[in-house]
Parts: C-alpha cells; sequence; structure tokens
C-alpha cells in the first residue's frame, strides 16, 4: 500500500477515484479548494489540506499538504506517488494556464523527493496554443516529462459515467429541450471510455512499475461520432426527438456568453469539438492493462438518467 497525494478529488474522476483508493488500502491525502468541500473527504478517510493550485502561496501550501506540516515547518517526506487531476477546462485563458502549467511546474517543484507522478490528459493535448486547454496540458506534460520523477500519463478521451458533463449534457438536452441539438456535422468521432475503466487504469499503473515513464492514450471499445452517440442517448432515454443541426461557432458564442452571465447551459467543451477524440486504438485498455472495457451502451444501461448531473462549467 502506498501514501498518496492527490488534486482534483472532488472533480468528475476525483469522486470515482477516491473510495476505489482507500479500498486498496493506500493513504490518501488530497488537496481541495474549499472548506466546505473537506468534511466529505474527511469523512472517507481521507487526510485533507485546503489550498489552491492558482494561489499566490501554492508552493507552501501544497508542500505542508503533502509532507504533513504545520505552519512552524514541514513534516515527513512527501508521499511516494503523486495523483494530479486537477485541471481547469474552461473559463479566462490566464487561469487556465495559470493552474494546468504554472500549477503543475510548482507542483513538481516542490514534490522533488517523491517517487512517481501520474497525470490524467486528454487526448487533444497539442502545443498549438489557439486551443488553451489541450496547449496547456500539453506544457503540463512536458514539464512532467523533464523532471527528476518517473511518470505515467493517461491521455484520455471523453469520459463518461455517473455525473460527467458530457453524457449528462446530452442527457438534459434530450429531457427538456423540444428539439435535440447537434453541433455542428455531427461527424466528430470519439471514443468515449467509462469512469470506471479509467480508475482501473489508475490503480494499476500506480502499483506496476512496467507503466512509469509512459505515455498511453486511452479510449474506450468503440469508436463513434458524436451523432451516434447522441442517438445512443435518445434510445436509452426511451425519446423520440428531431435532432437539429447548430453552427459550431455560433453556439460556442452563444453559450460563452450565457455563461459569463452566471447561466448554467448542459453543453459541455466537448460537445463543441471540430477535431476527432481518439485514443490509441479500440484495443488498447485490454493490450495494456489486461480487460475489457465497458461500451457506451453498457454504460447507459447501468447508469440511471437521474444521476447525470451538469457540474458547474469551472469545475476541476
Amino acid at each position: 500500500m502506498a501514501e498518496i497525494f492527490l488534486t482534483g478529488a472532488t472533480g468528475f474522476v476525483g469522486r470515482h477515484l477516491v473510495p476505489a483508493l482507500l479500498g486498496d488500502g493506500h493513504h490518501v491525502r488530497v488537496l481541495v479548494r474549499s472548506a466546505e468541500k473537506a468534511q466529505s473527504l474527511r469523512g472517507l478517510g481521507c487526510e485533507v489540506v485546503v489550498g489552491d493550485l492558482a494561489g499566490p502561496d501554492f508552493v507552501w501550501t501544497v508542500h505542508l499538504a503533502a509532507a504533513g506540516g504545520t505552519a512552524n515547518g514541514p513534516g515527513a517526506a512527501w508521499p511516494e506517488i503523486i495523483i494530479h487531476l486537477a485541471a481547469v477546462h474552461r473559463g479566462p485563458r490566464d487561469l487556465i494556464y495559470r493552474t494546468n502549467v504554472e500549477g503543475t511546474a510548482q507542483l513538481l517543484q516542490a514534490a522533488q523527493s517523491a517517487r512517481k507522478i501520474l497525470y490524467l490528459s486528454t487526448v487533444t493535448a497539442t502545443e498549438n496554443p489557439a486551443w488553451p486547454y489541450a496547449h496547456s496540458v500539453w506544457l503540463a506534460e512536458r514539464a512532467i516529462r523533464q523532471s527528476s520523477l518517473n511518470y505515467t500519463i493517461l491521455r484520455c478521451s471523453v469520459i463518461i459515467g455517473p455525473g460527467d458533463p458530457f453524457l449528462g449534457g446530452l442527457v438534459a438536452l434530450a429531457q427538456r429541450w423540444p428539439v435535440m441539438p447537434i453541433i455542428g456535422s455531427g461527424k466528430t468521432r470519439f471514443q468515449p471510455i467509462s469512469v470506471h475503466d479509467v480508475v482501473r487504469c489508475i490503480c494499476r499503473a500506480i502499483s506496476d512499475p512496467k507503466y512509469d515513464n509512459r505515455t498511453l492514450a486511452l479510449g474506450g471499445p468503440e469508436i463513434l461520432s458524436y451523432e451516434e452517440i447522441v442517438d445512443a442517448v435518445l434510445e436509452a432515454l426511451g425519446i423520440s426527438k428531431r435532432k437539429v443541426h447548430l453552427p459550431r461557432r455560433a453556439m460556442r458564442t452563444v453559450v460563452r456568453w450565457l455563461e459569463r452571465m452566471g447561466v448554467q447551459t448542459p453543453f459541455a467543451p466537448a460537445h463543441f469539438l471540430s477535431r476527432d477524440h481518439l485514443g490509441q486504438s479500440p484495443t488498447v485498455i485490454e493490450d495494456e492493462f489486461g480487460f475489457r472495457p465497458q461500451t457506451l451502451r453498457e454504460v447507459l444501461d447501468q447508469t440511471s438518467s437521474g444521476l447525470f448531473v451538469v457540474p458547474p462549467s469551472a469545475a476541476r
């Protein structure tokens, strides 16, 4: 069993990962942004420190959090394993880079005595700065590879399951809108992967050195277009609704304007992608981790539509 320092514990993947880590007997120390989120994590058995990756006192807060120290000085050595999930996916460009790039760099600087870091990235990671989130995680990946730590980088296609913003948004649109909007052509391809399968991959990757110093692009067993995913959601809900294609750029502008006004929408960033969102191959999880991942239909069949909720747009 290992000592683990986890960022992003209250995010979509983190909420599923924490119970799995504790169930495996690991000691889990988590960094959260607000005291309100700390109580439930302590109730699960986590050690909790409140701090913000984008905050001005980040290095000191995180160093103390990981080392178990106090305001009078650091405590024991860092946990041997860091699992870095925290990220800003949308919002002001400077916040995205400050959290995803600078926050990762400072985390690496503070955690030089750790043995390994596992970073959850995206298959859209790119060196092109025209895509702030995708570029920021590419820069974070580069910093991780250049550090002295062993690393595993898991680049995931769209992650689905209870509480995810992608399927959750589609469910909300299907249930609330008079028509079913399709952003753009609907031909962008995805390889949706169950959050439970991502958690299994993370748990295996931190416990087996064969995954050290590797970058793996993960996806589920199917390659589906955006419109095919919409059709599967409608079928699972038993809803028949006319589909209407809407222009991608105009809809993205409208959604951003509404969210700046404080109006929550069912749309997630992945709904607007024009580039394919694919892992290495449909067999990558079987080949690398030795188990069969769930199909989209299996996820939909096992998940009540009432459990799909749209999280806040800036959730980490």
